[in-house]
């Protein structure tokens, strides 16, 4: 899905909100982050980064999201 926006400022609309909310959860859920905590925090952060940068598009912000967060685990 691509995200229909007026905006060239990254301004966030409701439904822009709506999306980030949408792929926010389902990336918590995955990964099995407790909404509040300071990673899903982070993530929720991050999404609002990529969207001011101009990723509009929802695979996009997806696969950058799980990029994040994988660079942001613990390796063993």
């Amino acid at each position: 899905m691509v995200i229909r926006h007026s905006s060239t400022s990254g301004a966030a609309y409701p439904d822009d909100l709506k999306l980030l909310k949408v792929i926010y959860d389902d990336i918590c859920t995955q990964r099995g982050l407790r909404r509040g905590s300071t990673a899903a925090e982070n993530l929720a952060r991050e999404a609002m980064d990529l969207f001011s940068q101009g990723v509009f598009d929802e695979a996009d912000i997806r696969e950058s999201l799980k990029l994040y967060l994988e660079r942001k685990e613990p390796r063993n």
